[in-house]
């Protein structure tokens, strides 16, 4: 019995030594176990803060000002640390361009939110930050000229960013800057004794958005197609256009569809051609070349009410 025990034990060793030296053999010489980096969250990925909370935007007050829900940041959002043209007690000059220039990049979309230090202002609005496509939409607006740095402690996280943009802004004339010469000026900016008229030769002036209601509010229209090369953008649909209004995003420039236009089917807008009788198929913009044919420029489709339509994708 105890020869058996023996050579069972020593059957045992020999078996855990065959085990452990084909492990030996499959880990080459001179090698270390593979190690695993940990999955890192996506909203701590580099350039993004973490712990945003994403919303979806559904509606512009004005330049600075948005609502949003499906969240847990539902309601009014002040944006920190910027402070757009007012819009509402006596429009300011460049205030429904900021207004527009929000609507068309974030409304119905999903942004992320960043709270600073504090969580609401006096207003109960909440103070944040918004991000996206990755970038810091507050820093962004003010780069491009539709609005100003505002400083309010102790909310000034991105202060330096934000600070730097609107020198650039500045240095290039850029939005109401080179049109308003500042932030909150009147509607009518007067230009100062011996200096140019800032207003840009591009834009057309909209004329006053018609009261909502009526037949405006019941026609449907899409844009189909936009070939920036020929400047012609074609949209179909039904119903009376009258105050809806088209945006060459890029520039800003603004076509307004003709008071009693009615889409029955198609119509081609044209532009950077000579002037033409407008048909029900066919209508004219201007003389002047509004599409960039090299950057990003959607055409954004609005109605009588102003609410953003649909935002057509150039493809660059």
């Amino acid at each position: 019995m105890q020869r058996r025990f023996v050579f069972g034990l020593g059957g045992l060793l020999v078996a855990v030594g065959l085990v452990a030296g084909c492990r030996a053999a499959a880990q080459p010489a001179g090698t270390t176990p593979r190690a695993y980096a940990p999955m890192v969250a996506a909203d701590s990925a580099p350039g993004l803060p973490a712990g945003m909370v994403e919303c979806v935007v559904t509606n512009v007050v004005d330049g600075d000002t948005i609502d949003v829900g499906s969240c847990a940041d539902t309601g009014r959002v002040r944006l920190i640390l910027i402070d757009a043209p007012e819009l509402s007690g006596g429009a300011r000059c460049f205030s429904r361009e900021s207004t527009e220039y929000v609507a068309a990049r974030l409304l119905g979309r999903t942004v992320g939110l960043e709270r600073d230090v504090s969580n609401t202002d006096r207003y109960g609005r909440y103070l944040r930050y918004a991000w996206v496509d990755g970038e810091l939409f507050n820093e962004r607006m003010v780069r491009d000229g539709y609005a100003a740095l505002a400083v309010y402690p102790p909310d000034v996280k991105y202060r330096e960013r934000i600070a730097a943009a609107e020198a650039e802004a500045k240095a290039a004339n850029r939005g109401l800057w080179g049109v308003c010469g500042g932030l909150n000026a009147p509607a009518t900016p007067t230009p100062a004794s011996g200096a140019p008229t800032a207003t840009p030769t591009r834009t057309p002036t909209p004329p006053a958005t018609p009261t909502p209601g009526g037949a405006c509010t019941a026609a449907t229209a899409r844009v189909v197609s936009l070939n920036k090369a020929a400047e012609v953008v074609v949209i179909e649909g039904s119903g009376d256009l009258t105050g809806w209004y088209l945006i060459s995003e890029r520039g800003n420039q603004r076509f307004d569809f003709p008071a009693g236009f009615v889409l029955a089917g198609r119509v081609e807008v044209w532009s950077g051609v000579p002037q033409f009788a407008n048909t029900p198929t066919r209508l004219w913009w201007s003389e002047q070349t509004f599409w960039n044919n090299t950057q990003d420029d959607d055409a954004l489709l609005y109605d009588c009410t102003g609410r953003l339509v649909q935002r057509f994708d150039d493809g660059d």
